[in-house]
């Protein structure tokens, strides 16, 4: 019987011909539109940015994610600076 021991998901990207992205580890999904899709990973929240994303499939049980359109940038953003420190709680 499998247990979950609490490990993390593996995280890998694949962009077919700049209009197919595959992204597998994603635990959630922080906003999108059609310029922009923001998953959370374990690794960090990845941005994706492009024309005419839209989400093809979204599994949370299997961690994946799969958008159409013109990509144009992939950017991560670590989870542990954007939580901040101490000045980032003084000026919420």
């Amino acid at each position: 019987m499998a247990e979950n021991t609490g490990m993390q998901v593996p995280h890998s990207v694949t962009l077919e011909d700049r209009n197919k992205l595959t992204v597998e580890g994603v635990s959630d999904i922080a906003g999108y539109d059609e310029q922009s899709v923001v998953a959370k990973t374990a690794l960090g929240d990845l941005t994706i940015r492009g024309s005419g994303l839209k989400i093809i499939r979204m599994s949370v049980d299997m961690g994946e994610l799969i958008v159409e359109g013109q990509v144009s940038s992939l950017t991560y953003s670590d989870v542990q600076e954007e939580s901040g420190g101490f000045w980032s709680r003084v000026f919420r």
